[in-house]
């Protein structure tokens, strides 16, 4: 197979949609014949690109504008060395795989959906109109579609895209980096020694539901006076979070702990006893799926999530976590201290998301799921009678 990867966000940017793209290029790689990824030109790109074990195609272009000037890209390199097909980690640069597809350079175009992206709508009426007509029809013309939960597939499915057109496949994580770790340093340092801990990684927006554990804390404070609640992460809802842990009497029980370098996510993970991130459905901001339950999963943690967008295919409610309620403060309150009385039970939900994430979601997983459907898809394509 010769596959081509076009993506708008790759590292050295980093966020959700950037890991993804990049731990499925480097587990694609090597199970194709030839294989590339196209993305944007930006500062510090060289050196992230000489330590990769693939070709990394960069196009000297804006977000925005990336979809339409990767187009001659695409055509210049097919020219050279022909692809099958064009796997896009957005829909926004289908467009591109679409005319090289028409104009004879490819067979096949395949996209990932993952949420906010099939809903979010930058253009005012009645333009956005427009814009709304062109995703679906991009999305439909796509020969088939990787949607990273059941959630994101309903969003396909509301679009117009027929069932058989789409496989979910859902994120996964690397277990081997996200381990359970001996956190008691760390601990330490930040003044926690054996109080019960809660933690939140995220950026610092209103939809990831910050706000509600803020609200739940002080019934929390309640049955476990010694708890702290870490949050890592910052953002522009960060000066109201604050604000708000003033007024509700809590600041001597949460620690704001800025943005966390990826270097020490996992160690960060393993100084918790709880993970929580309530997140909200505030369309178009919908939490796709929730990368950081399986991380702190795979840490050994449990994890409560709100059931909302793709979260509950992250959370195994009752079996590696807790599944609440979306703005439900006295329901997160009473899950929280569930747990947090309960610490054997707690660690036990804790070792059965390490070995949910072992046993179904690494990217290993997510990479055999999507390259077994792309031969397969090929395969079938090549057969039809013209």
């Amino acid at each position: 197979m010769r596959l081509l990867l076009l993506t708008q966000d790759f590292p050295p940017d980093t966020g959700g949609t950037q890991t993804y793209a990049l731990e499925l290029a480097r587990r694609l790689a090597p199970r194709c014949d030839d294989f590339a990824v196209l993305a944007p030109h930006i500062a510090g790109c060289e050196a992230t690109d000489a330590r990769l074990p693939f070709p990394v195609i960069r196009v000297r272009a804006g977000y925005d504008s990336f979809a339409v000037k990767a187009l001659g890209a695409l055509l210049h390199h097919t020219r050279h060395r022909p692809a099958d097909a064009t796997l896009h980690v957005q829909w926004a640069t289908a467009g591109t795989g679409l005319a090289a597809r028409r104009l004879g350079h490819l067979r096949r175009v395949y996209v990932a959906a993952h949420g906010r992206e099939l809903l979010f709508n930058p253009l005012p009426r009645p333009f956005g109109g427009l814009y709304d007509q062109l995703r679906r029809a991009i999305l439909r013309r796509a020969d088939h579609l990787f949607p990273v939960s059941r959630y994101t597939g309903g969003l396909l499915a509301a679009a117009g895209v027929r069932p058989e057109r789409w496989t979910v496949v859902p994120n996964g994580t690397d277990p081997d980096r996200f381990v359970p770790l001996e956190a008691t340093p760390l601990r330490t340092r930040l003044g926690l020694e054996h109080r019960p801990t809660l933690l939140t990684v995220c950026r610092l927006v209103p939809r990831k539901g910050v706000d509600t554990v803020l609200q739940a804390l002080p019934q929390v404070v309640e049955a476990v006076p010694e708890v702290v609640y870490l949050i890592g992460g910052d953002g522009p809802d960060r000066p109201r979070l604050e604000g708000l842990t003033r007024d509700l009497g809590v600041t001597d029980h949460v620690r704001f702990c800025g943005r966390i370098p990826d270097d020490d996510l996992p160690l960060l993970y393993n100084a918790c006893d709880v993970f929580v991130m309530p997140s909200r459905l505030d369309p178009p901001h919908v939490e796709g799926f929730g990368l950081v339950f399986l991380e702190a999963g795979a840490c050994g943690k449990p994890v409560v999530g709100a059931r909302t967008g793709g979260i509950p295919d992250a959370v195994a409610d009752g079996e590696t976590g807790l599944l609440v309620p979306p703005d439900d403060p006295p329901t997160l309150a009473a899950a929280l201290c569930r747990l947090l009385a309960a610490p054997d039970w707690a660690r036990h939900l804790g070792r059965q998301g390490r070995r949910r994430v072992l046993e179904a979601f690494t990217w290993d997983h997510a990479a055999d799921r999507l390259f077994a459907t792309l031969r397969r898809d090929l395969a079938a394509f090549a057969k039809a009678p013209l």
